[in-house]
């Protein structure tokens, strides 16, 4: 899953941060930031030009690799766009998030994150 690759539409960095998270950007232009603020693991949905994405249909589901430990979490929605892993997790620093992100109508897209 990891070895997919991720091909970016737009040559400009993604977006900055506006809940303490990483922020990853798919061909599509849609922008995720994964946050682990308070111990909970988020997912909040940006367009390119910043406006929330809609999570209320969505389908989404985060894979951590730590170590040899891989857990794979099912995202639901949690606000207006935002979304919540459902159970608990590990991640320790240079941990790896995959999302896998399905809006209404929409082909599936992958964000790849590195935790600090």
């Amino acid at each position: 899953l990891l070895a997919a690759s991720v091909t970016y539409a737009h040559e400009d960095a993604p977006q900055a941060p506006q809940h303490g998270g990483l922020v990853s950007e798919a061909g599509s232009g849609h922008n995720a930031e994964l946050s682990l603020a308070g111990g909970m693991l988020m997912v909040y949905l940006r367009d390119h030009a910043g406006a929330p994405l809609a999570s209320k249909e969505a389908q989404a589901e985060v894979t951590l690799l730590s170590g040899t430990t891989k857990q794979v979490l099912a995202l639901a929605p949690s606000g207006d766009n935002s979304l919540m892993a459902q159970g608990s997790y590990q991640a320790a620093t240079g941990s790896k998030a995959v999302l896998k992100l399905t809006l209404p109508g929409k082909s599936a897209e992958l964000f790849r994150f590195v935790l600090p």
